[in-house]
């Protein structure tokens, strides 16, 4: 059985949208949405996705990525 979660550890992560690295503390190897001090200012309505840049430990498997959704995928807004 592949695990997907760990300890939690500090990790580099890259932003999907301009590439910064930040340092971010998770219990997990895969992708996490967190607001981007380099570029979240230009798209505040948008999600920031970053990408872990630490080589995944063996035995373990990335989780799979939450689906995004907008205030109108799930309600209505009129």
């Amino acid at each position: 059985m592949t695990r997907t979660t760990g300890k939690y550890s500090h990790k580099r992560y890259g932003c999907s949208h301009c590439g910064a690295v930040s340092t971010e503390g998770t219990n997990h190897w895969g992708e996490i949405y967190s607001r981007c001090g380099s570029c979240s200012w230009r798209r505040p309505m948008d999600a920031t996705v970053k990408v872990c840049l630490e080589p995944m430990p063996e035995g373990y498997a990335e989780p799979e990525p939450w689906t995004l959704v907008r205030l109108g995928d799930v309600a209505s807004t009129v």
